[in-house]
């Protein structure tokens, strides 16, 4: 039986979309009033009523369209939610995207996560990702899942834990705020105003400038955050880097605070990339090295093509897999320059 959009469903749109009551004209010259109407010319004003009056006639196409796609038993919620994604990205897109195919695949998580992806739009002439559209799918994807069935799990027994893949690729580099369409203007009388009312208006502080955008961490940031959130691992890297047979006296830097080491040229190429393997700590920790690569380059293969080999999955494989492979890199330079008789 097919669906209809619910209440709690044009409560969503309604708050998403916007109310315009004066037409305002788009960069494509069309006109955009009341709650995301469209017209080919600017045409009169809209009250609320008006306005949901046309929002229910847009949202007919959009409910067939749901309803002629979804091969799975879906609930009123999730069919709800679906109807607001798909008038936000447009039917085309909605056929082909991976929220439709993981919703009739029956797999309610992952059709919801993938909505996470549409957040970007290029209505400013670049496309970028939006704040608007990442709150809106946040609330999408709420709904989709609020009458799922789902187990509780107390958080003394199932402790959170970082997804690295997400940390690295879900966070934006920077988002900007929706661009407005110019409002159509209004025919302006200036009111008659008698000299006896004229009083001296305090001057108005000029508006606080636009807080600047969000950045990302680099990426060499964000590979020395989860190498921090392995404490064993990090402490074992950083003191394999020197000795105390590295450090050559007459070079030494001296400070109140501190006291870092200078080497020449020639001792610092004759020991890069090298160990001291004269104690069984160092064998141990290339080993560690070597384990904690592997783990790392298996995870990143697995994020790649466990979960249907998608672009996001690859990317975030890909940036998992580097990692692990350079640290098993070296490692194995590790054991190779070991001195032969500490090979033997």
């Amino acid at each position: 039986m097919p669906h209809a959009i619910s209440d709690n469903g044009l409560a969503l749109i309604r708050e998403y979309e916007g109310f315009r009551e004066t037409p305002a004209q788009m960069p494509n010259g069309a006109w955009v009033v009341g709650y995301g109407h469209v017209r080919a010319e600017a045409g009169d004003d809209v009250n609320e009523a008006a306005a949901a009056v046309l929002l229910a006639q847009d949202l007919a196409a959009t409910e067939r369209v749901v309803n002629e796609r979804i091969t799975a038993d879906i609930t009123q919620s999730q069919f709800d939610a679906l109807v607001s994604f798909a008038f936000s990205v447009g039917a085309d897109a909605f056929a082909r995207s991976d929220v439709l195919r993981r919703t009739n695949a029956g797999d309610a998580i992952a059709a919801a996560c993938a909505m996470d992806a549409w957040r970007k739009s290029d209505a400013s002439g670049e496309l970028e990702i939006i704040d608007a559209l990442i709150r809106r799918r946040a609330a999408e994807k709420a709904l989709y899942l609020k009458d799922g069935a789902y187990t509780a799990a107390p958080s003394a027994l199932v402790r959170a834990k970082i997804d690295h893949a997400v940390a690295i690729l879900g966070a934006p580099l920077k988002y900007a705020a929706p661009p407005m369409p110019k409002v159509r203007a209004k025919k302006f009388e200036a009111p008659v105003v008698e000299v006896a009312a004229i009083v001296e208006l305090e001057p108005v502080a000029e508006p606080e400038a636009a807080p600047a955008p969000l950045v990302k961490p680099s990426d060499a940031e964000i590979i020395t955050a989860v190498l921090r959130s392995e404490p064993q691992t990090e402490a074992l890297l950083l003191t394999q880097i020197a000795t105390e047979e590295d450090i050559i006296a007459e070079e030494e830097i001296v400070t109140a605070h501190a006291k870092p080491v200078a080497r020449s040229v020639e001792a610092a190429s004759a020991k890069s990339f090298r160990m001291s393997a004269g104690k069984p700590i160092d064998v141990i920790g290339l080993g560690a090295l070597s384990l904690f690569g592997a783990g790392l380059a298996g995870l990143g293969v697995w994020t790649m093509f466990g979960g249907g080999a998608n672009a996001v999955d690859v990317m975030a494989g890909t940036a998992l897999a580097i990692p692990g492979l350079a640290a098993i890199t070296l490692a194995a330079l590790g054991f190779i320059r070991r001195p032969a008789t500490q090979r033997a």
